[in-house]
This record gives structure tokens, sequence and C-alpha cells, in this order.
């Protein structure tokens, strides 16, 4: 185990934090579960999982744990993938020094966490906020060039959107939607409970009912419903 000394990246909570939030919206703008990007659950009262799908092949998954956070990231065109090596296995040393209960829960959650398809892998763990690595990194950078080494921790990590405002100049696009609100979205990064005002505002032709059942397995507060 070492500390990562790749991109910078935020505190497990932080991300946390704005990882609900964008599932919460994608459901918004969403009908449809498969074209989201965002995407949220609760496994136990005790366990979240956030993901990042592009649907383009590269993904993210992170747990979130009371006694710690995995980031576990694929991007296709990485070089540290089990598809761009000769023996097909895992980037050596990738999944070494996980804490255990992170590691069993992966485990437990193999298909739908895509724990074969790996190109970085990250977690922080108890009052140590620092993020540490397996081995692979150090073999990543002995091995590849430096913007490869870290797995395309930091591109994947690019879809999750800090404010109101770069969630819209994404979501604009993603989804096609035109004007967005911005105190709309505000509403919902300032963890504003989801009502159906708040849905319409943001996607009339949303069915309301059904996002609200979505919304409300994300753990998140909702109003008149």
């Amino acid at each position: 185990m070492q500390y990562w000394n790749g991109t910078p990246i935020m505190e497990a909570p932080i991300l946390h934090q704005w990882m609900r939030v964008m599932a919460v919206l994608d459901i918004i703008l969403c009908d449809e579960e498969w074209l989201r990007v965002h995407r949220y659950h609760e496994l136990r009262p005790d366990i979240a999982w956030g993901s990042v799908d592009n649907g383009t092949g590269d993904h993210l998954h992170v747990l979130f744990t009371n006694t710690g956070t995995l980031i576990k990231g694929f991007d296709h065109e990485s070089p540290l993938s089990p598809y761009a090596r000769e023996d097909g296995e895992i980037y050596p040393g990738m999944y070494e020094g996980i804490p255990e209960e992170l590691h069993s829960i992966l485990c437990q959650h193999e298909e739908e966490l895509n724990r074969e398809d790996v190109t970085c892998c990250i977690w922080q763990e108890g009052d140590d906020l620092k993020w540490k690595t397996g081995s692979w990194m150090k073999y990543a950078l002995a091995e590849e060039h430096e913007t490869d080494a870290e797995g395309g921790l930091d591109f994947l990590l690019g879809y999750i959107e800090e404010t109101p405002e770069a969630y819209i100049d994404w979501a604009e696009g993603y989804y096609d939607m035109q004007e967005m609100s911005l105190a709309a979205v505000t509403e919902i990064y300032n963890h504003a409970p989801v009502n159906a005002d708040l849905i319409r505002r943001l996607n009339p032709n949303r069915k309301v009912s059904v996002a609200m059942d979505e919304i409300k397995e994300c753990g998140w507060a909702v109003q008149g419903f």
C-alpha cells in the first residue's frame, strides 16, 4: 500500500455528496435508466454505491461505507486495461492492500461493480483522508507515460460536476435539454427536498410519480408524495 500521488482528488464526503446530487438530477432529466450517466444506490443502510457510465465503455464505481471509501474505474483506452495486456489479466497490484471490508463488498457485488474491468483503484479509510493505492501505480509509472499511469482516473472523475453551472453545461448537451433552470439545479445541489414542482421545472415531460419513487431509493427527501 502507498499513498496516491497522482492528480489531486476531492475528499470522500464531498465526492459522495456530488455523486448523489447528479444521480437525482439524471433521474429527473431521463426516464430511461440505461441512458443515464450518473447512478446512486443504497446497498444497505451503511453502504452506498455511486457510479458513472458514459455509454462508451468507460465507468467509475465508488463504494461509500462507514469505515472507508473505494474508487474503482475502467478506461477502455487505458494501457492498464486487462484487454490491452497479453495475458488478459488485471494489472499487477491493482487490488493489493484494499481493506478487507471494502474488498469483501467488491467481491459480493462483483458483477454490478465490474470487478474484472479495472484500470485504477484507490481508497480512503478511517480518519485518514489521504487516498491510498496498491503497487499498480508504481508499476505503471515505471512502464507507461505519466499521463497513462493513472489508469484514466482523472478522466473518469471529470464526469463529477462540482457546480450547478457545470452540470447544466454538461446535461444540456448530453440530454439535449434547452435552457435548464439554474435555480432548480441549484436547489438540488443544496440538497433541497424534491417535489412535483421542482421536477416539472427541470423536465415538464417527466412522470412525477415514477421519478419520485426512484429519487426515494437514493435516500433523498421528497415532499407531497
